[in-house]
This record gives C-alpha cells, structure tokens and sequence, in this order.
C-alpha cells in the first residue's frame, strides 16, 4: 500500500522522516496481505512517529503531551499540518489498524498503552523495568544514591563497602561485588574515586578490608553482562544465566537507557542487591529512555512511605570547596534559573569565566590557553613519566555541543593542531590526545577510554589512565591502535563520568534541540577547579530554559 501523500508535508516539516515512511509502508503492505484495511492518515502519521522514537530517544509517543512533538518547525508550517491536541482524536484511527496495533500482551509490532504508543520490544522492557524495580523494592534489593557532583557519592560506596567486607568476618568468604559504569571511562573514573576515597580519612576499615576493596575492578556494563555485538542482543548473562554476585553497584546510572537497565535487572539474582549511582540531572542515556530521571521523582516527599522511597537516598551537602563558584552556576543551571546563571557568570570570578564568542580578542585568549596546554602536553609526552603526561591531559579539556561545524569538537581540533604544526598525514604526533572508538577487549580498551601518544622510550606509545595488571597505566604501541579519534576536544557527553581541572565549554552559535539545561549542566560539573563557558547570552539563557523531554511511561508505571 502506498503511504497517503499528506505526510510528505510531516516529512518535509522534519516531523518523521523517509525511513519512518517506508519502514510504516512496509508494516502496512504486509498487514494488508492478511486483509487488513489501510490505515487512515492520523492512523499512518502516529505509526512514523512512533518508529521515530528510537532515533529521538523516545521510548513511545505520549499522545497527553502531543504538542510537543512537532519540535523545530517552521511557524508557517506548523499552521497547515493537520496535529490534534486531544489525544483521543489520535488514539481512534490508530486503534482501527488493530491488524498492527495492539493492547498490552497482544502480539503486534506496535502497543498502544493508555495514551502511549510503542514498539513491542519498548513497551515489553519498560514494563519489565517497572516490575523488575517495584519487586525489588519490596524486598529491599534495590538502592539509589543520587546527588550531584562533589555531594560523597563515591565516598558513601566505599563505606558502604568496608561494612559489607568487616561484616563478612575474617573467616568467611569475601563477598562477592561487581563494580560497572555504562562507558570504560566511567568505569576508569569510579576505580579512581574509590582509591582517592579509601586514602582518605573519611573511609575508615582494616588495611585486609581496604585492600579487598581496592581489588575490585569496576568494568563496562556490556563487559559484566558479557555483550558481543557479533551476537546481537544475546549475553552472557540474562534471566537464563544470572551474575554471580551478591551485590551488583553501577555508577553514572543517569547513562543507563531503558534498554540497559532492562538487561541488568534481567541478570541480577533475585537475592542479590543492585545498587544504581548517579545524578539524574545530568544528560540521560545516548539511547532510548531517562531510566534514572524516571526512578529518582519517587525520591521526593511527595512519595514518603512508599517501598521505593525508602530506597533512595538523595546527598545534597556539598564536599568541594575549591570550586564553590562553579557549584553556585551549576545550581542555578539546574534549577532553570537563567538569570542567576548569567548574573554568576559576570561576576568575573576566578573559578568561572564567560566569553562571548562575538568578542575575538576574548576567544582568541582561550585558544590560546588550550594551545599552551596542548603544547605542555607536547612536552611531557616527549619524556617518560606517563603519570605526569595523563595528569596534564586531565587538566584542561575543550567539551563542544556539537561534533562538526563551527564551534564544534572538528572546528576546535583543527585550531589546536594548526596552532601545533601538525604535519598533515601523520597522526602519530607526540602528546595527541586520543580516544578509543569501539571496545577492544584484546588491548583491554574499552569506548570512551582516553591515550595520549608519547616518544620519550624505545618505540611510540599511547599510554591510557586505566590500570594494567600492574597496577600501573595501560601502555601500547601505537600501531596496535585501530578506532580511535583525537580530543584535544570532545563533546559533552562523551565527557560524561570524567573530571577536568578547567573546563572549556564550548556552545554552539545558535540555539537548538540539542543545547539543553542537562547538556550544560553536565559540562559546567566537569571541571574542578575551574570552567570558561564559551557562547552568547542568548543561547545560555534558552539552554538552561530548555530541560531534556523525552516520553516515557516508566514513571507512571511505578506509581
């Protein structure tokens, strides 16, 4: 059947696109094989949207909030798509392709739940969360730490695991603990965490304890639960095969999408504990879902007494009083307070700096501050202290919105490396800055890991923050290295679950979909010391105005 011509308007407006169309097309021809009737156009329009949601990182379309969907479009388009406001107007020619639409439990490529549509597979997980987390929390199996940066979330883990190993006593067996984080620098951040944690005074345990702990080493979420992509969604470990661990501890959780969160409690013994950590203000998952945002609203008051309440536990006392500044703006950003940011970021302060990036005598001091850190890194790279060299990468870090474009992770790499004299066609050059593209478990490299290339031994290197058998830094000849991309800039949310000195905070000229009050609020948390927040009030302002909407259901299921 081919598609009604009415949505080459949707189409054309960026409302669904032409894989929307014809993966639709393609559901309702062979729906129509079986004598089904076309759908009628509404019915075809809510279809696309619904395929659409994956690639939005919607888990379904929310027919109560429809309005919000049509997200960038012309005003003058707008005005001539036909777009209900009533979510019944939509919901009745979905309902009559009952061939393709169905309820919950029905067998059929699309659920429609409530005023939510989905594709099966979203609807089956999110439901399965939503009865895999109120069981737990019954029972007491599940914990949430939540808090923001600097509140002793990794110092609460800690002490947390200095009981569980002096309660287990001498002679019994250690317990048995996974450490994970969704990416492999998260995971290299939390093993730092907790080493800085368990030196310091506020985490107090035998030296056998202590010794146990820091044995523990925090791993990807795919590696724990044994993903191969070549296998598709298939693991080692599922609800055929459950982790053999008694508790399970995930740091950076706001990461986690619905998907992945699905797979963890699906591998979690019944009676072990899982314990989700992180800051659900922060930028949710690059796939589908705001699992964490989703679970940390049963924190309020509102749901005092309630089993999932009691298992959340919120820090709000922050322990950082190097940076008391960059705090005040990222609670201001949080809190959707524009005026208030921008108020604190012309303060002129010495731990946060604004710079218009209209004014080119300004942007051109920043780049030359990330040039000379560059060319520090440069420097030591040349020698063989690798400590030195990945401390000195750590101290300053350009975080852009976008990938490519002006002002961008592309457009500021290009700045760098022309400030530097890089030959062009050789990429091996001394203190390039690298990060792993795709996990290597052979180099024990995982995506999101983070080199810089030295010369100072033998052959050239690419030394890596996480720890070899040693116990020492990762080093590996750069010829073993396949996807791999420079950061003298990266974007904010590979940054995500790692720390900076100083943090460049690079926005784009205009504002849009992307540049959201999470994305800025992550990237200001990243630096310790301090943050250079690069872009005009305007687009300031509108991100902080625009927290991240994504429809989901998941909430409303745990009620």
């Amino acid at each position: 059947m081919k598609p009604p011509e009415s949505l080459a308007a949707y189409r054309a407006a960026g409302v669904i696109g032409r894989d929307d169309i014809a993966a639709a097309a393609l559901l309702v021809e062979m729906a129509g094989r079986d004598g089904a009737p076309e759908p009628e156009p509404l019915g075809w329009l809510g279809l696309c949207l619904a395929l659409r949601t994956v690639r939005d990182r919607h888990t379904c379309v929310d027919f109560g909030a429809i309005e919000a969907w049509r997200g960038e479009i012309d005003p003058e388009a707008k005005e001539s798509l036909l777009w209900p406001t009533q979510p019944v107007d939509w919901i009745e020619p979905i309902e009559k392709a009952a061939a393709l639409v169905g309820k919950p439990g029905d067998r059929r490529p699309f659920i429609l739940d409530g005023q939510r549509l989905y594709l099966a597979r979203a609807h089956a997980e999110e439901a399965a969360i939503a009865a895999a987390i109120t069981a737990r929390a019954a029972k007491g199996t599940i914990r949430i730490l939540l808090g923001g940066p600097g509140t002793g979330k990794t110092t609460r883990v800690a002490q947390d695991l200095v009981k569980l190993f002096q309660d287990a006593g001498d002679h019994d067996a250690k317990p048995s603990v996974a450490l994970a984080a969704p990416t492999g620098k998260a995971a290299a951040r939390m093993a730092e965490a907790i080493q800085k944690a368990c030196a310091s005074n506020a985490v107090e345990g035998s030296r056998d304890v202590i010794d146990s702990i820091l044995q523990l080493k925090p791993t990807t979420v795919h590696a724990l639960l044994g993903s191969n992509p070549s296998r598709g969604d298939r693991s080692t470990y599922d609800a055929r095969n459950r982790l053999p661990f008694k508790l399970v501890i995930v740091d950076e959780a706001s990461m986690l999408s619905s998907s992945l969160l699905h797979h963890v409690l699906a591998a979690v013994t019944d009676d072990a504990t899982l314990m989700l950590v992180g800051d659900p203000d922060q930028l949710a998952s690059v796939d589908a879902g705001t699992a964490l945002g989703d679970i940390a609203v049963f924190g309020r008051p509102e749901h005092e007494g309630t089993p999932l309440y009691r298992c959340i536990k919120t820090l709000t006392t922050c322990h950082r009083t190097e940076a008391e500044e960059i705090l005040a703006l990222a609670h201001a950003i949080r809190e959707g307070e524009p005026d208030q940011a921008m108020k604190l970021l012309r303060s002129a302060g010495t731990a946060v700096t604004w710079v218009d990036p209209g004014e080119k005598k300004r942007l051109d001091e920043v780049t030359t501050t990330v040039v000379e850190h560059a060319r520090q890194l440069r420097a030591l790279a040349r020698g063989t202290d690798v400590k030195a060299v990945l401390e000195q990468q750590r101290e300053l870090q350009v975080l852009c919105a976008h990938r490519e474009g002006p002002m961008s992770v592309a457009d500021w790499n290009r700045r760098v490396e022309k400030q530097l004299d890089i030959r062009p066609g050789f990429p091996w050059y001394t203190g390039r800055p690298v990060m792993i593209t795709r996990n290597s478990r052979s180099l024990r490299l995982a995506n999101g890991d983070v080199g810089v290339v030295m010369s100072g031994g033998d052959v050239r290197i690419a030394a890596f923050g996480i720890t070899d058998v040693g116990g020492l830094p990762l080093e590996l000849p750069v010829s073993r290295l396949e996807d791999i991309e420079t950061v003298h800039a990266l974007t904010i949310h590979k940054s995500q679950g790692s720390e900076y000195g100083h943090a460049v905070v690079v926005l784009p000229e205009r504002a849009g979909r992307i540049v959201t009050r999470e994305l800025l609020y992550t990237a200001v948390t990243r630096a310790r010391k301090h943050v250079t927040v690069v872009g005009s009030r305007d687009v300031i302002e509108a991100a902080i105005k625009t927290p991240i909407r994504r429809a989901t259901g998941l909430a409303s299921r745990l009620v």
